[in-house]
């Protein structure tokens, strides 16, 4: 008899945990090579999952699709999400200006999470000023978004605008 696991993942950082770890030995090792760079890699995971990310969703959700959705853009939350957005890539250039990436200085979860959104946010949100005026934050995006694996994404996948 043969008995067969299915494993359902639904949270995005779960799966790009799941799979980090399954094919950690193929390729860029992205959870970190110790148990202190893997601490990193997780503190980070969760500043960008619970400080990065609630700003930057809701500027997407009002600045992209509100109208698409048919509600109308709330102009008080665009600059209340705006202004937290900047307070935490005001942190990440601190952190930037001492390490290369985010959890240390190598490549890992911790920084592939913020391409999305961020790409959105200097592409298709107008918002590249963002960036731009964080010398370390804009080193790091030019850094992670050359790299071969994101640009193939953007070939293989059109923004939904």
């Amino acid at each position: 008899m043969m008995i067969f696991t299915i494993w359902v993942f639904a949270e995005s950082r779960a799966i790009i945990r799941y799979y980090a770890e399954k094919y950690k030995s193929q390729g860029t090792d992205l959870l970190g090579k110790t148990v202190e760079e893997r601490g990193q890699v997780e503190n980070w995971l969760e500043v960008e999952a619970h400080n990065f990310n609630p700003p930057i969703y809701a500027l997407t959700l009002h600045l992209m699709f509100a109208s698409k959705m048919g509600f109308p853009p709330d102009e008080n939350l665009i600059k209340e999400s705006e202004e937290k957005l900047g307070k935490v890539l005001d942190i990440y250039e601190e952190r930037l200006s001492k390490n290369k990436y985010l959890a240390g200085d190598f490549f890992s979860l911790a920084d592939l999470s913020h391409l999305p959104f961020t790409q959105y946010l200097v592409g298709q949100m107008g918002k590249e000023y963002m960036r731009t005026s964080r010398k370390h934050v804009s080193a790091w995006w030019d850094d992670i978004s050359s790299r071969p694996s994101w640009q193939k994404v953007l070939q293989l996948y059109a923004p939904p605008l």
